[in-house]
């Protein structure tokens, strides 16, 4: 009997229609603004005209959203630009709140200059461009098929980072130079000589820097998995569990376990890919699909979510997240095997939190609620 609570920590994800969660997915986003005050003057480190004040503060919400949908991939973008007008005209729809990080208002350039932290509304926004995105058959196509998902979310362990090996060689040249001038003076011969020696080094070399080798351990999966059960009840698709799959080929076949392996792979213990699945692997891994679900299993997506350590962020004092997604969506057929129908990442996801836990786990859902637009707007 396999114990199944040691694989939980390789968990399925169904990232693929909706881009709906089950919170909004606020994202945080700095955004700046200048005012010429003209005639105006200062007054409490503001303009005197409370109206430049507020017209500031309109500019730098403008400023931050332009940051967050530079953000956005092509895919994304293109479904964006055909209702720009129609997000920059409403914005106070989609900006949730915002708060002025700093202000300064000068005499002597009369220049009015104020920064804002601005929370955007990202999920709504995802819904308004998923409408405007067209219907995609293979969208409709998905819905009620059988998929597989084996995404590893992870956390940095270990990162041995090697010092730089530098070779120097140097080259050094002599040289002499020899003058001889000859004179005559009243019937007597004088010969002078004089000579120069020189030297000239030369210098160089070069300097070798070895990739970073970095271990995972496992995240955590707590908010992840509460997506993961919204998502498969509003589409309602059949997902099947890598456990599961692991379960039956041992079962019926009589294969040896091999999610351990995978794992292990994936956390940078074994193998010769770094803290990757090899392409061995992953091979091995299709053809148990194809034998085990004998056709039934039409889909399979497999991936990484990786979380960095929390840091402070300059700008607010707040604790800031990233999170690298990566993640492949295959077609399973019994002759090629899996073909790459829709990819998201490498992409790097960022927010903030009061404290490192709540920023992990917000950039973890931002992560989650994008890749999975991404992954519509490609289909």
């Amino acid at each position: 009997m396999i114990d199944i609570n040691k694989f939980t920590k390789i968990f399925l994800i169904t990232m693929l229609v909706s881009p709906f969660a089950t919170e909004a997915q606020v994202i945080s986003e700095k955004g700046i603004a200048s005012m010429e005050l003209q005639r105006l003057t200062c007054r409490n480190n503001r303009p005197s005209d409370q109206k430049v004040h507020l017209a500031a503060i309109e500019k730098a919400k403008l400023s931050a959203w332009s940051k967050y949908t530079a953000g956005f991939n092509s895919d994304k973008t293109g479904a964006y630009l055909k209702k720009e007008n129609e997000f920059t005209n409403n914005l106070e729809d989609y900006i949730t709140d915002w708060v002025v990080l700093d202000a300064d208002c000068s005499k002597s350039r009369r220049v009015y200059t104020i920064s804002l932290r601005v929370s955007i509304n990202g999920t709504k926004v995802d819904s308004v461009l998923e409408t405007g995105a067209g219907n995609s058959q293979m969208r409709e196509d998905l819905k009620g098929k059988l998929v597989m998902y084996l995404v590893v979310p992870r956390d940095t362990d270990e990162a041995d980072i090697f010092d730089a090996r530098r070779t120097t060689q140097s080259e050094t040249r002599k040289s002499l130079t020899a003058d001889e001038m000859i004179s005559e003076s009243e019937g007597v011969v004088s010969i002078t000589e004089s000579s120069v020696q020189r030297e000239s080094v030369t210098t160089g070399g070069k300097t070798k820097q070895k990739r970073t080798d970095r271990t995972y351990v496992i995240g955590d999966l707590t908010g992840a998995e509460s997506q993961i059960a919204d998502v498969l009840r509003k589409l309602g698709m059949r997902g099947m569990a890598a456990s599961r799959l692991e379960m039956l080929a041992e079962r019926d076949y009589g294969t040896a376990p091999f999610l351990k392996d995978i794992q292990d792979q994936y956390e940078g213990k074994v193998g010769e890919y770094g803290a990757n699945i090899s392409p061995r692997s992953r091979e091995e891994l299709i053809e148990t699909v194809l034998t085990v679900g004998n056709g039934r299993i039409q889909y399979f997506m497999l991936g990484t979510v990786d979380a960095s350590t929390p840091r402070t962020d300059p700008d607010t004092g707040a604790q800031k997240t990233d999170v690298t997604v990566n993640i492949q969506l295959y077609s399973i057929d019994d002759f090629v095997g899996a073909e790459v129908v829709s990819t998201v990442g490498p992409e790097i996801k960022t927010a903030f939190g009061e404290t490192d836990v709540i920023a992990k786990t917000e950039a973890l859902k931002k992560a989650f609620s994008e890749s999975i637009s991404a992954l519509i707007f490609k289909l």
